[in-house]
C-alpha cells in the first residue's frame, strides 16, 4: 500500500494516511455514503456543501443556462481547505463536462486556486484516466439522469476526448432529490438498454444516484467494463495522491487497476 503525506506536519489521528475533501450539493445524497464505503484504512472523508442550483425540468432553454453554474462553491472549498485536505474530490459531474476539456481544465485551476493550491479531481477528468488505464475502449454507451441538454453537454465532452458515443440514455429526473430514487431495477435495465451492438464500455454519471455497489454485477453479466462516476472520482483522488488500495466490492477499476 502506498501512502500520501498530509499536507500538515502532524499526522492526523484517523486520517494518518490521507484526508479527502468531498464537494458536493446541498441536494445531493449519495456521494457521501458511497465515498464512505470506499475509504481504505487510514483515510477518511469531509464533506462540504454547496447551495443548491435549481435547474427547472419543465423549461430545457433555462435548464440549458443554468448548467455549468454552481453557487457559492468557492466558499465550500474554502471551508474544505481549513482542514488541509490532500485532495478535494468534486462530487458533482454535471458541470465538468459542460463546456468541454478547456471548461473542465479551467474549473479544475480555478478551484485548485481557490483551495490555495490543494489538488482537485474532477469527475469529468477522473473518468478519462479511468477510459486510459482500461485500455481506452473507444466505444461507449452512457447513462445520466439528466435532462436532454445535459445530455448533449456530456456527450460532447467525450467526443470532444476523441470516444464515440454510441448510445447515451437520460433518465429526465425531474429534480435533484429524484436523482436519488433510482432503484437497482431502473438502473440495470437502463444499462441494458444502451448496452447496443458495438459498445465497449458503460459509463454512469451523475452523481446522486447509486451505482457503486451494482458495478461488479453488472460486468459479469454484460462482459465488459462499467463505470460509475463516484466509484471512479473516487479511485481517481486516492490515486492521485499515492493511494494504490484495491478497492473490493466494485468492479474491475477499483479491484484492479
Amino acid at each position: 500500500m502506498s501512502e500520501s503525506k498530509n499536507s500538515t506536519a502532524k499526522r492526523d489521528a484517523l486520517g494518518y494516511r490521507a484526508k479527502i475533501g468531498i464537494l458536493v450539493p446541498a441536494t445531493n445524497t449519495i456521494v457521501e455514503p458511497e465515498m464512505a464505503s470506499m475509504q481504505p484504512p487510514g483515510v477518511t472523508n469531509h464533506v462540504s456543501r454547496m447551495s443548491r442550483v435549481k435547474r427547472p425540468a419543465h423549461d430545457l432553454e433555462l435548464y440549458k443556462k443554468f448548467l455549468g453554474k454552481s453557487v457559492d462553491m468557492d466558499a465550500a472549498i474554502d471551508l474544505l481547505a481549513a482542514l488541509e485536505p490532500n485532495i478535494i474530490t468534486h462530487g458533482h459531474s454535471v458541470d465538468s463536462f459542460v463546456g468541454g476539456m478547456t471548461a473542465a481544465i479551467a474549473m479544475r485551476k480555478h478551484m485548485e486556486a481557490v483551495a490555495g493550491g490543494i489538488p482537485v479531481m474532477l469527475p469529468s477528468l477522473a473518468i478519462l484516466k479511468a477510459l486510459e488505464v482500461m485500455g481506452k475502449p473507444a466505444k461507449l454507451g452512457i447513462l445520466t439522469p439528466w435532462m436532454p441538454p445535459a445530455d448533449e453537454a456530456c456527450a460532447a465532452f467525450f467526443a470532444e476526448a476523441g470516444y464515440q458515443v454510441l448510445a447515451i440514455k437520460g433518465l429526465k429526473h425531474l429534480t435533484p432529490l429524484d436523482i436519488a430514487t433510482a432503484t437497482p431495477e431502473l438502473l440495470n435495465a437502463a444499462v441494458d438498454e444502451i448496452n447496443v451492438p458495438g459498445v465497449d464500455c458503460i459509463v454512469k454519471v451523475g452523481t446522486n444516484s447509486s451505482m457503486a455497489r451494482l458495478v461488479a454485477d453488472m460486468e459479469r453479466r454484460l462482459t465488459k467494463p462499467v463505470l460509475t462516476v463516484n466509484t471512479v472520482t473516487y479511485w481517481a483522488g486516492l490515486r492521485a495522491i499515492g493511494i494504490t488500495d484495491k478497492l473490493a466490492g466494485f468492479g474491475r477499476l477499483a479491484e484492479t487497476f
